[in-house]
């Protein structure tokens, strides 16, 4: 009885390791060359758009037109909701946010 215990605490030990590593391994294979993320937040009567983007030891900088207000970058591809807390304010048609240089964002 004890040896079929320790068989069965051990398979599934096994088991969830396989699980865990599974999902590490997913999440940092990337998805495709194209996986970057960059969002605006408008109003519904405002136009906005991403003039540049340049990188710039560490340094995302970002230029904007129109009447964008704050920006996102993540490293997720999920769309940000409208109270995530990576929204950061535009001022002057500028930002730029310290990233690190081999991650996709």
């Amino acid at each position: 009885m004890k040896n079929n215990v320790n068989s069965i605490i051990i398979v599934l030990g096994v088991l969830i390791l396989g699980v865990f590593t599974g999902v590490v391994v997913y999440n940092f294979i990337p998805k495709n060359s194209e996986s970057n993320s960059y969002y605006v937040k408008v109003e519904d009567d405002m136009s906005a758009k991403i003039e540049g983007l340049e990188v710039n030891k560490g340094i995302l900088n970002i230029d904007v037109s129109g009447d964008a207000k704050e920006y996102c970058v993540k490293s997720t591809r999920s769309t940000p909701s409208l109270n995530a807390l990576c929204w950061q304010k535009i001022e002057n048609n500028k930002a730029s946010i310290s990233i690190y240089q081999y991650k996709k964002y």
